[in-house]
């Protein structure tokens, strides 16, 4: 009995020994914006991806919580601008951004699943950072993990409301009063900027008779430049005494921000066709009306300049582009093609990541400063703008 006892006291000793020469082999430190940062738990390394347990301090330092559900072996990181859900033992995780209103998480599968060993909960480290929105980097020469917390590498989430004011139309410039009757009766988000200023233009479109009105639901920063508008269609009462006339309901707003890049939205009804296309909503380009087509990197470089040859492949995909109005993530993600047209109007398609969705700024000279933001289905040139960015 008592050799047993000794040979176990032995074993353990032994044990502790060599997993004590185990961590010291694979130590390494870590860096949060310069300073280091020392974990409260031991960490370990499965098929050379490190993995803290959710105690280790790591999470709130960067501003995040985690929270185990036993019962349905789940692990919630939850911080400022999105929450990543986690199984013990299964490889998929989902994060669902909160400045993000489809509501549909980013699925992502891990190379390691989460575990359970000797009562502490393990997560793969650079996942579970990446996934709350800092950036991770390894340094090898220094054995250091790099984070970088207010990374601009991908999204800089600003989820914030907008202070707007509503204005009357008998209140406004001439030149703006005209670009408001061009398109209120078309259904739609609109804006313009205009002596510093951003107006946006909501429309419900043609309605059959009076009594319908438009009712703003939220005004939303969700990225730097970036509006998300919410509205909805308010129908007149069944027992409501109306003109039998056709009436365009629309409200216009203005945002003392100059530096808005794009404003997308949804007006709750379905007033807003989701398959239209670039040609059907009259935003068509012929290849005779380019003057360059260039496309360029995310440092701004120029990778390619097209010859006239190359241009109708481009302009067929992009006329018969469908409009989808669905909300997007607003990030710069890949190349940048700008097509420069012979009316001085400039067509500039950005990736926000997208295998098969772009954006359009279309910007026209003769409307005097006149900005549209498209949301497009257009795999063609979805692809052109991640060649080289994605592998």
């Amino acid at each position: 009995m008592r050799k047993t006892s000794l040979l176990l006291v032995i074993t353990l000793l032994l044990s502790s020994f060599f997993l004590q020469a185990s961590f010291a082999e694979n130590d390494f430190n870590i860096m949060i914006d310069g300073e280091k940062f020392e974990l409260a738990a031991p960490h370990t390394f499965i098929n050379w991806r490190t993995m803290i347990t959710i105690d280790s301090g790591l999470l709130e330092k960067l501003g995040a919580k985690a929270v185990y559900e036993e019962n349905e072996g789940k692990i919630r990181i939850d911080s400022e601008y999105s929450t990543v859900e986690l199984t013990l033992n299964e490889s998929d995780a989902y994060i669902y951004r909160k400045f993000d209103f489809t509501g549909i998480p980013e699925t992502i599968e891990m190379d390691v699943a989460p575990f359970v060993e000797n009562g502490s909960v393990y997560i793969p480290l650079r996942f579970a950072v990446e996934g709350i929105g800092a950036k991770v980097d390894w340094d090898g020469l220094s054995k250091s993990v790099l984070i970088t917390t207010n990374a601009d590498y991908d999204i800089i989430p600003v989820e914030r409301p907008v202070e707007y004011e509503e204005v009357n139309i008998q209140d406004i410039p001439d030149d703006l009063a005209d670009w408001v009757e061009a398109n209120r009766m078309t259904g739609g988000i609109w804006f313009k900027t205009l002596d510093n200023k951003t107006y946006i233009l909501i429309c419900a479109g043609e309605k059959p008779t009076g009594g319908y009105s438009m009712q703003l639901e939220s005004i939303t920063m969700v990225a730097p430049g970036s509006i998300y508008v919410t509205a909805q269609v308010i129908s007149p009462a069944p027992d409501m005494m109306v003109t039998q006339v056709l009436t365009y309901p629309y409200i216009l707003i203005v945002i003392e921000d100059e530096e808005i890049l794009n404003v997308d939205g949804i007006i709750s009804d379905g007033t807003i066709p989701g398959e239209e296309t670039v040609s059907t909503i009259g935003a068509a380009i012929s290849t005779e009306d380019i003057t360059d087509m260039t496309l360029y990197n995310l440092m701004g470089e120029k990778v390619k300049t097209y010859a006239p040859e190359e241009y109708p492949a481009i302009v067929e995909a992009f006329n018969n582009a469908v409009i989808d109005d669905s909300f997007y993530i607003m990030m710069l993600a890949g190349n940048r093609l700008v097509i420069s047209l012979t009316d001085g109007t400039v067509i500039e398609m950005t990736s926000y990541g997208s295998e098969t969705n772009i954006v359009a700024a279309i910007s026209s000279q003769e409307a005097d400063g006149e900005f549209k933001s498209l949301h497009l289905i257009c795999p063609e040139i979805a692809k052109i703008l991640l060649e080289g960015v994605i592998e």
